[in-house]
């Protein structure tokens, strides 16, 4: 039976019939001009390696829901063609089809010429102005590098060793670490990985990648982008990092917790010369997070190490990158306090995750680029209790002043009458009447808890005043609506008459 290919078809008639694989699948679903709508979306490729977006509408769906199989070969007719006007569209196809007659599956000897993947690759280097531009969806091929099992992200390394952070939402954060471990298990060998359907981010310099409802990820698969990639990593090894979880997360987890326990008092009292680089554990609560030098610092991609500024941008002292890919890194300078006393001690990168359960680099985007203004997941912190494993700093020899780096953060064990915090991060006011990190606070007559952020003197001089209400006050509540007016002046007017 005779067929069109996808190059030849066009929105001129609805009468073509062509031959394709469904190369990936899946279901959309939103709000447009105030009603929800539900629908199913795929790629497909022919025999040429061309691909194309097709769309199923919510009417159509469960007529073509148990015929369609992602995998398999199909012949479709008498569709819709048009002009392909979304702007997160999965290929760089000008045209999309519209599904709405029966489809017919194709036999496996008739399928042999069509690939199994259609993928639309993009460069590190080229993902910058694609998330600029807002051009669509991007595909990514990459060497697995780097898991944070804590805030479900992950990073993988091209070619030239650029870095990219990847960050799975929803149902991809929980199902990308077991299926990891399925796939990878007793192979050593380098994890080659393509992240497909995926939405870039771009914000200060550091450019990101995000799931959405079309992303899918194919691990070490049997392509031929695939396999000259790895042919290309010889020598570069295959190790990936698995930054651990909270407490049980990590082999070992319970000994690290409560091994060469101290209290803050004892810290204090160490010797730093005869203690350097012995780890010690320590139960206590958060009591505020200092943002003098701020909450974040730019860090570069690839090591993690703070960038020094020059005329072009940025460069890389740490491991000499000229251009290096900025990504914002956590740089928490905490308190903490027991019953016996304060000290002050350092997050950074992965272990301030740990304990935020979020990227920096997706803080800042979701919240500001202020480094000094602590958005509501780190202020929600102050109050919390954990178990600190530290290290004396090396701030201490430089400074005179004890302090101390963490390690490694774990949950503290529950205390009997301990109310615990909100684990979700939001922010519940002001937790036992504390204040907000690195503020101070308290009452005032009318109720309102006033927390007081002093600001850093070297980017604006002052002091921020938040205040905090259980209810809201007769002199901050807003004025009536017209109609409220209206209603009350009528009602008025009756019973003066």
């Amino acid at each position: 039976m005779e067929y069109n290919l996808l190059s030849q078809i066009n929105p001129s008639r609805h009468n073509w019939c062509i031959r394709v694989r469904v190369a990936r699948m899946w279901m959309v679903s939103g709000t447009s001009k105030g009603r929800s709508f539900s629908g199913m979306e795929l790629v497909l490729v022919d025999e040429e390696g061309i691909g194309i977006t097709a769309s199923i509408g919510q009417k159509d769906m469960n007529k073509f829901a148990k015929l369609l199989v992602e995998g398999r070969s199909y012949m479709i007719k008498n569709f819709q063609v048009s002009w392909q006007v979304r702007k997160f569209n999965a290929v760089p196809n000008k045209q999309s089809i519209f599904l709405t007659s029966a489809v017919e599956e194709l036999s496996a000897d008739l399928a042999t010429d069509m690939p199994h993947y259609f993928f639309n690759f993009v460069d590190f280097e080229d993902l910058d102005h694609k998330g600029r531009k807002g051009d669509g969806l991007v595909d990514v091929i990459g060497q697995l590098t780097t898991i944070h099992l804590v805030v479900r992200s992950v990073e993988i390394r091209d070619l030239s060793d650029r870095v990219l952070p990847v960050t799975l939402w929803g149902e991809h954060a929980t199902s990308f670490e077991d299926e990891f471990l399925i796939e990878t298990i007793g192979n050593d060998e380098p994890v080659v990985i393509i992240f497909a359907g995926m939405q870039v981010k771009t914000f200060f310099g550091a450019t990101t990648c995000a799931s959405g409802s079309a992303t899918k990820w194919y691990i070490n698969i049997d392509t031929p982008e695939v396999n000259a990639f790895r042919a290309s990593l010889e020598g570069r090894g295959s190790e990936v990092v698995l930054l651990p979880g909270d407490g049980g997360a990590a082999a070992g987890a319970i000994d690290d917790a409560t091994s060469n326990r101290k209290s803050i008092s004892e810290l204090l009292s160490l010797d730093p010369h005869d203690n350097n680089d012995v780890r010690f554990t320590c139960d206590a609560k958060i009591k505020e997070i200092d943002v003098t030098n701020g909450w974040w610092y730019k860090g570069c991609s690839k090591c993690k190490g703070g960038l020094k500024p020059t005329f072009e941008g940025f460069e890389c002292t740490n491991c000499d990158e000229m251009k290096p890919v900025v990504i914002p890194s956590y740089n928490l300078n905490v308190v903490i306090e027991d019953n016996t006393g304060r000290a002050k001690i350092f997050l950074f990168g992965g272990v301030a995750e740990q304990v935020v359960r979020r990227t920096a680099a997706g803080l800042v985007e979701e919240s500001s680029s202020n480094q000094i203004l602590l958005p509501a997941s780190l202020r929600s912190l102050v109050g919390r209790r954990y178990v600190f494993q530290v290290v004396i700093s090396e701030q201490t020899f430089r400074t005179g002043q004890l302090c101390f780096q963490a390690r490694r953060v774990f949950v503290a064990p529950t205390v009997a009458g301990e109310q615990s915090r909100c684990a979700s991060g939001d922010v519940r006011g002001p937790p036992g009447g504390s204040s907000a990190a690195g503020s101070s606070g308290k009452k005032t007559e009318d109720g309102p808890t006033i927390t007081e952020v002093v600001l850093d003197p070297e980017v604006c001089c002052g002091t921020i005043r938040i205040y905090y209400y259980s209810t809201v006050p007769t002199s901050l509540r807003g004025k009536r609506s017209r109609s409220a007016r209206k209603e009350l002046f009528t009602s008025k007017k009756e019973k003066a008459r």
